[in-house]
């Protein structure tokens, strides 16, 4: 077996192509740094001019990059801001740090490429701020991060209007729900101390509930002694609408006052007697008219 052997020529000319090689790759690179280094100024004003930020994590020397944007957001200057991720953890909301930590992490475990959370951050002064942050991840050929760079948006107006939103909304929702229930027991004051509410439909045991609030409150508020009422529009009785009428009228008797059930049908009645109602506990009359004359003659003595 022989071993060839190159000659001094030969490999002065391998070296010299070598070279060259490298001569040319430094130059494209350098090239390539250069059109970068042209088009970073455009891309960061472009960024800057729409209130996003830019920033880079060099992970093994814990050196955090921001632009002026991001500092402006957090409401620091390069001087006072520790470039690194403690100090970065410390502008971080306490209730929203396990937030940005989670997303961070899961680039190291999960080896996720990206990630994007929204949180707050507090300012030297106490201002709260709400930010969107945004993060690519670059790993090494055996799959570790080595750098993390990404976008800081301010997205405080955002969250504000859409609270504003939500507000207007839950205010809807509230005039909505007392409409409702001014609709499902409405009051009548009749004389000074009585009154009268007229049921419609069926009694189930969330109506029934509303029903008392809204007459025991009407009784407390004007120190009703005499209360009607009128079932003439509840169609039919069950377990669960007899025990709503011996519920409200229960809570109304503790408050002192009287009550008189108006507007029976045939039909509740014997469905209410069925069902072991004792009537004896109720002043009954055959409709509302004849309730108001009850109610105001019982005014008179």
């Amino acid at each position: 077996m022989t071993q060839k052997n190159d000659s001094p020529s030969e490999l002065a000319s391998e070296l010299a192509r070598a070279k060259q090689r490298i001569a040319e790759l430094e130059a494209q690179l350098a090239a390539e740094e250069a059109e970068r280094a042209k088009q970073s100024p455009w891309i960061y004003d472009a960024l800057s001019s729409a209130g996003i930020g830019v920033w880079t994590w060099d992970i093994p020397r814990d050196v955090i990059t921001w632009t002026d944007t991001v500092l402006a957001i957090y409401g620091l200057t390069r001087e006072t801001f520790g470039s690194n991720m403690t100090d970065f953890m410390a502008r971080v909301h306490p209730d929203d740090q396990h937030v940005v930590q989670a997303a961070v992490a899961r680039v190291f475990t999960e080896r996720e490429p990206s990630y994007r959370v929204e949180h707050r951050v507090v300012r030297p002064d106490g201002e709260l701020r709400w930010v969107r942050g945004t993060g690519y991840a670059y790993h090494d050929a055996n799959g570790k991060p080595y750098r993390l760079a990404g976008v800081t948006e301010d997205i405080t107006e955002r969250i504000r209007e859409q609270d504003e939103r939500c507000a207007m909304q839950q205010q809807v929702i509230d005039a909505q729900r007392e409409s409702l229930r001014q609709l499902g027991a409405p009051i009548i004051p009749l004389t000074r101390n009585a009154l009268a509410m007229p049921l419609v439909g069926t009694l189930t045991a969330e109506r029934a509930t509303l029903v008392t609030e809204t007459l025991l409150q009407a009784v407390t508020e004007r120190a009703a002694e005499h209360v009607i009422l009128d079932v003439t529009g509840v169609p039919s009785v069950d377990n669960e609408v007899a025990d709503g009428l011996l519920r409200v009228a229960q809570a109304v008797r503790l408050l002192g006052a009287e009550v008189a059930l108006t507007g029976m049908q045939p039909a509740v009645a014997q469905a209410l007697v069925e069902l072991g109602v004792d009537m004896s506990t109720f002043v009954t009359k055959a409709d509302l008219q004849s309730g108001i004359r009850w109610a105001s003659k019982r005014a008179q003595r």
